[in-house]
């Protein structure tokens, strides 16, 4: 790839440590509440929450970066057909 284009595979990469990290933190913090008993500010239903937006964000980020790097074999496909 061209060096201007070094910040989208960068950025690819980001996404996908983001993804996984959502992910993480989501199950530990649904953990925790469960594992806490919940209580009245943070009852275990938040467990619940947290581990659907971790969930969510994810999907969210893998997505975004795999996007990216769809884009970028598609302009280096286009071009070597230039």
């Amino acid at each position: 790839m061209d060096k201007k284009y070094k910040v989208l595979e960068i950025s690819s990469v980001v996404f996908k440590v983001l993804s996984w990290a959502s992910l993480a933190i989501g199950i530990v913090a649904a953990i925790v509440i469960f594992i806490g008993g919940g209580t009245p500010e943070a009852p275990k239903a938040t467990g619940f929450i947290g581990l659907l937006l971790g969930i969510v964000y994810f999907f969210i980020f893998l997505v975004t970066a795999e996007v990216v790097t769809l884009l970028l074999e598609i302009r280096s496909k286009v071009e070597k057909s230039v």
